[in-house]
């Protein structure tokens, strides 16, 4: 990856899309992260980068990146509007603008960020990425949010309105109440 083929690009990971009529479409966020990417970053690399930066790994995923891409040039005005990135092909749409814009010195992203819900329906902070080490083929390197917590295993039962504990409820009566008089 030569130095020249390498660029910043500023991620916004807060505020909105702003539509403005001198220059088209603003991103309000006011503390961008910037991302050095090349034309080889993939997607995956591109989210990874953003994550780790912001240290939300395992609590937050990226939805969509917005690119704030560039439709015309006229002198010293350039208009923009906005593109939605979501895979690779997507993010080449970046490259090859970098390449026909080059009055576009950095490249602007706005990053959707949202919790990373466990299948159990609660937010995930609990989880481990495996990622290879750089340079490596062969060595995980492993980052974890907190510590693991184990469980142990919950036997299921058959059916989720029978809920009853069947090894110590021997002679319990399950789901009896008094019925209070009614009044009509």
């Amino acid at each position: 990856m030569a130095s020249e083929e390498s660029f910043g690009i500023l991620v916004h990971h807060r505020g909105s899309i702003k539509r403005k009529t001198r220059s088209g479409v603003k991103f309000t966020d006011k503390d961008p992260l910037c991302i050095v990417v090349s034309p080889t970053t993939s997607y995956d690399d591109l989210v990874r980068s953003v994550l780790m930066k912001l240290g939300v790994e395992g609590a937050k995923r990226v939805k969509k990146f917005f690119y704030r891409i560039p439709v015309t040039v006229l002198q010293d005005t350039v208009k923009y509007d906005c593109f939605t990135i979501g895979s690779d092909e997507d993010l080449q749409v970046l490259f090859l603008c970098r390449r026909q814009f080059p009055e576009v010195r950095t490249p602007e992203l706005l990053a959707k960020l949202v919790d990373v819900v466990s299948s159990s329906g609660g937010l995930s902070r609990n989880t481990t990425t495996v990622a290879t080490a750089a340079g490596s083929s062969s060595r995980p390197a492993v980052a974890s949010s907190s510590v693991p917590v184990y469980e142990t295993a919950v036997q299921p039962v058959a059916s989720p309105s029978f809920a009853v504990d069947l090894n110590d409820g021997v002679g319990d009566v399950v789901g009896s109440f008094d019925v209070p008089p009614n009044g009509l």
